[in-house]
């Protein structure tokens, strides 16, 4: 039987950066390209009150202002997300802490417990904390959960990353999930690594383990 050989791992990349690809299309797509569409029709309906109402004009253009700063921020985001900038100044702990930052701003209790990661050889951390990242915000956006656990074990062989909500479980694979999950399964494959996700409706765990 062959094993996961060269040409193998070259497919799984490819897929990988398609995948990332449509991500980016799909996010600019309903985030920045429908804000600036927006942002037009606020300065066109400001030009048409520029002589008749100048004070409804002004009220206008603030709000103008208003959205181009949200997509400045959503852009930020948006690079942010290719690559933190945190990785390439600080590391591992401070990305990690701007992510439990992020997750602690909505309504769920976050709960990390998290060893530090060794990020020289450019690859593995990143490439987990975007899992973590992924997973994470999946429980935000669907699990309806109150509770949210992740856990990041060094071990001499192997790191153990375990994500785990009290939410209403996958009901079903639509979509976004099925993609998200995509994404996460392909990394797991390149990092030759294993995956496996328990679901009901108390909650979701996902366990990884990532040969060192």
């Amino acid at each position: 039987m062959r094993g996961y050989d060269y040409l193998d791992k070259n497919k799984d990349f490819l897929l990988l950066q398609e995948c990332e690809r449509r991500r980016i299309a799909e996010d600019l797509h309903d985030t920045t390209v429908q804000e600036l569409v927006y942002l037009l029709q606020q300065l066109e309906l400001s030009l048409i009150y520029f002589d008749k109402d100048p004070a409804q004009a002004k009220l206008e253009l603030i709000s103008a202002r208003k959205n181009i700063r949200k997509i400045i921020d959503g852009i930020r985001d948006t690079i942010y997300n290719l690559r933190p900038m945190s990785f390439d100044d600080l590391g591992w702990n401070s990305s990690i802490n701007k992510l439990y930052d992020e997750l602690n701003a909505f309504n769920i209790n976050v709960y990390f417990d998290i060893d530090d990661l060794d990020t020289s050889d450019g690859v593995t951390a990143i490439t987990i904390y975007r899992i973590i990242n992924e997973l994470t915000k999946n429980v935000i956006k669907h699990s309806k959960a109150n509770n949210l656990w992740v856990n990041v074990i060094k071990a001499d062989n192997e790191i153990c990353v375990i994500v785990k909500d009290d939410g209403i479980g996958i009901i079903d694979f639509n979509k976004e999930n099925h993609f998200g999950l995509q994404f996460v399964q392909e990394r797991i494959n390149l990092l030759s690594g294993n995956f496996s996700m328990t679901t009901n409706n108390k909650g979701t765990e996902f366990t990884i383990s990532i040969p060192i």
